[in-house]
């Protein structure tokens, strides 16, 4: 030993398995090398692990390629699509303008009801009127027959027969009143149709932003203050004739 110790037995029979079977390290070996300071030197510089930065600096330059291509050209899309978020933005407050219009929520009329119940009130006259004028040529007809049956044939017999084929015609022309009426029909279907999409586009957006528009013009007109209605709807208030000759006296 160099210090002049004695070696332990322990240490002797390590010496004699590392002669046995050489190239070997046991335990102990690894032991007296961790108590060895010479054994715990730091590395050389030579020694130093060297580690390959290439893929991370090829990364930093990409991300910054990126970065230049977005300020430069992307920058100039993006303006582009702010001009035409704008754009979409105002042709959404014109649309809300226009769907206000029709149906407004703090408004008194109802565009498309007023609408539905004017073309319902027109078959409803039109279909009167139809079946007046086809009692009244019946009515005709009737008397032309029997004072056909009373004359004898002649001309006035033959004029009389004329007549009722006017009448025949008139029975045809009134057939209108069932061609419109279905024509009618269909235009109040559509209406209906219209509404229904008004209001659940309105119902996409907060009732209160409607709210907050301007009111649509009235659809009535006025005389001196007085609101013209038009036809006076079924049951309600109607001057009589005999008021009206009444201003007249």
């Amino acid at each position: 030993m160099a210090n002049g110790q004695r070696p332990f037995m322990a240490e002797i029979q390590r010496q004699r398995r590392a002669q046995e079977q050489p190239g070997t390290v046991d335990s102990l070996s690894l032991s007296s090398a961790a108590l060895n300071p010479a054994a715990l030197a730091p590395l050389t510089p030579a020694q130093e692990i060297r580690l390959d930065t290439s893929e991370v600096m090829e990364a930093i330059q990409h991300l910054g390629q990126k970065l230049d291509r977005f300020l430069n050209t992307d920058h100039t899309q993006i303006e582009a699509i702010h001009v035409e978020i704008a754009d979409i933005a105002g042709r959404i407050k014109a649309t809300k303008l226009e769907m206000a219009a029709l149906r407004h929520p703090l408004a008194k009329d109802d565009t498309f009801m007023e609408a539905s119940q004017q073309l319902t009130a027109v078959v409803a006259s039109t279909e009167t009127a139809t079946n007046s004028i086809i009692q009244a040529a019946e009515e005709i007809d009737d008397i032309v027959n029997e004072v056909r049956s009373q004359l004898p044939e002649g001309y006035q017999n033959s004029r009389l027969k004329d007549l009722n084929e006017v009448t025949l015609r008139i029975f045809e022309a009134c057939n209108f009143q069932d061609l419109t009426g279905q024509r009618i029909t269909k235009v109040v279907q559509a209406l209906s149709f219209i509404e229904e999409r008004v209001e659940a586009m309105m119902s996409v957006w907060n009732t209160k932003e409607f709210e907050t528009m301007p009111l649509p013009p009235s659809i009535h007109k006025h005389d001196e203050g007085l609101e013209l209605h038009g036809p006076v709807k079924d049951g309600g208030v109607t001057i009589s004739q005999a008021d009206i000759d009444a201003l007249f006296d």
